[in-house]
């Protein structure tokens, strides 16, 4: 079962990073993020300090959740970009055990251009959303 969602994480992850890397211009990429990003609505109920991930000046917020082993979250931001990253999370990582989590880190966050994504939401931000899945 645990070989299945790899193979999974894999393809869909795979499917991301190849849309990423024919976007290799930043305008592209940001246009592909937005899309993903309208696509995800905003939760307002999760706009809350305590689900809100420190250390990022951008907002984003994530609630997560251990049901029968596998991890269950939820996730918003102020920003429609980093709003379309979460959706990538979401396909990714949604109702996976923590093991599996921890066994696929997130290379795709690596294909987006720092212009359109700063380095410091990737690593203030949305990597922290992924430790906090992967501790779960």
């Amino acid at each position: 079962m645990d070989e299945k969602y790899q193979t999974d994480i894999c393809r869909a992850e795979k499917k991301y990073i190849d849309s990423l890397f024919r976007l290799q211009d930043p305008g592209s990429q940001c246009e592909y993020l937005l899309m993903l990003g309208m696509e995800k609505p905003p939760l307002d109920s999760l706009r809350a300090d305590r689900y809100r991930i420190g250390g990022c000046r951008t907002a984003i917020w994530l609630r997560a959740e251990d049901r029968d082993g596998m991890v269950h979250f939820y996730s918003d931001s102020d920003s429609l970009l980093v709003r379309g990253v979460l959706s990538i999370l979401e396909e990714l990582y949604q109702a996976r055990t923590p093991e599996i989590i921890k066994s696929h880190p997130m290379r795709f966050l690596n294909y987006i251009s720092d212009d359109v994504i700063y380095p410091e939401i990737k690593e203030n931000g949305l990597s922290k959303c992924y430790q906090i899945l992967a501790r779960m």
